[in-house]
């Protein structure tokens, strides 16, 4: 109780990146040094899931199940509605072959996105406005409201088919290592996020990372559009070009600006003023940097393509983490 008359004073403003790089990491790093060698070892760390861990068998039935269904739906619209559109389209042979995969993804960023939206706006969450209070009244053995809950079986059960799907399904590039990596740290994020109870800045994060996805693929449809039935479409090339311009720009707004200083800051600093003392708040926030670092990386593709665009070296948007080699290696089934 006395926590939370603490947190409800915290007068929270917007850090710099100068603020933000100096308060989280020098909280990270103190805090790091006041730990014992067993809390800094894996045994440790296994030690307290053991003993902290909120997760039930049912939890990972409902995880694993819905995965299940997540794959089975999408080889099934591709088969049933995406395939049949884009042959349809008569489409170049590589382009029948990527977009049904980004139609896919634009739906379900869609439809998660929007419940993001749901839940930080129309509901009585503040969590966007007021990052610190993500933090509020912070219960380790609090129970999770239902609509966040569902929220996160939706997105982990979507990591894991899309750990499956990158490796089976959707087409090899550049950074698909990478993107494996990604969907590993986003998994651990969220599970960890929901075990521990960090489930409201969690839920940030989900918000402030899916609006780029469905830029991005809803640009790349534009990009494998613009030559249909052998002819050129200059309302699909201009569409390619504006999107690419809200792709770079959101990116940059939501998950190089708002991330950091938002859902990070909350996590790394104000979290320490309003609890105290979190569990596995080391480990949390060290995938969180990573995620911040993939951030940047794939934001240097798009400076990049950019930079060629306005160059000259590229007459047109196009994706840059294909390999202008074996782009066949994997086709949708």
């Amino acid at each position: 109780m006395e926590s939370n008359k603490v947190a409800l004073a915290y007068n929270f403003t917007y850090p710099s990146y100068y603020t933000f790089m100096h308060d989280v990491l020098g909280t990270f790093y103190k805090t790091w040094t006041e730990l014992n060698s067993r809390d800094k070892s894996p045994i440790g760390w296994i030690t307290l899931c053991r003993q902290y861990a909120n997760v039930e068998t049912t939890d990972v039935i409902y995880v694993i199940l819905l995965a299940i269904c997540w794959t089975i739906l999408r080889i099934s619209c591709t088969a049933f509605v995406f395939q049949p559109i884009v042959n349809r389209a008569n489409l170049p042979k590589l382009e029948t072959i990527k977009a049904p995969e980004s139609a896919w993804k634009v739906i379900f960023y869609s439809f998660t996105w929007s419940y993001s939206i749901y839940l930080l706006f129309f509901t009585k969450n503040n969590f966007f406005f007021d990052a610190p209070s993500t933090f509020y009244g912070w219960d380790l053995h609090g129970v999770v409201p239902k609509e966040i809950y569902i929220a996160y079986l939706i997105q982990l059960s979507f990591y894991v088919h899309s750990v499956y799907a990158t490796l089976y399904i959707d087409m090899w590039r550049k950074d698909s290592v990478v993107m494996l990596a990604h969907h590993v740290v986003t998994m651990l994020l969220i599970a960890f996020s929901y075990v521990f109870r960090y489930t409201n800045v969690g839920i940030l994060v989900l918000f402030l990372h899916d609006i780029t996805d469905i830029i991005l693929e809803a640009t790349k449809l534009a990009v494998y559009f613009k030559t249909k039935g052998g002819r050129w479409h200059t309302v699909c090339d201009a569409l390619s070009t504006v999107g690419f311009l809200m792709f770079g720009t959101a990116w940059f707004m939501f998950r190089l600006y708002w991330y950091p200083l938002k859902a990070m800051y909350a996590a790394g600093y104000v979290s320490k003023k309003v609890t105290g003392d979190l569990l596995f708040y080391h480990f949390f926030n060290g995938l969180l940097w990573i995620l911040l670092g993939m951030n940047i990386y794939w934001f240097m593709f798009i400076v990049i393509m950019a930079y060629k665009v306005v160059t000259g070296q590229a007459n047109e948007v196009e994706d840059t983490r294909e390999f202008d080699t074996k782009m066949e290696q994997k086709k949708m089934n």
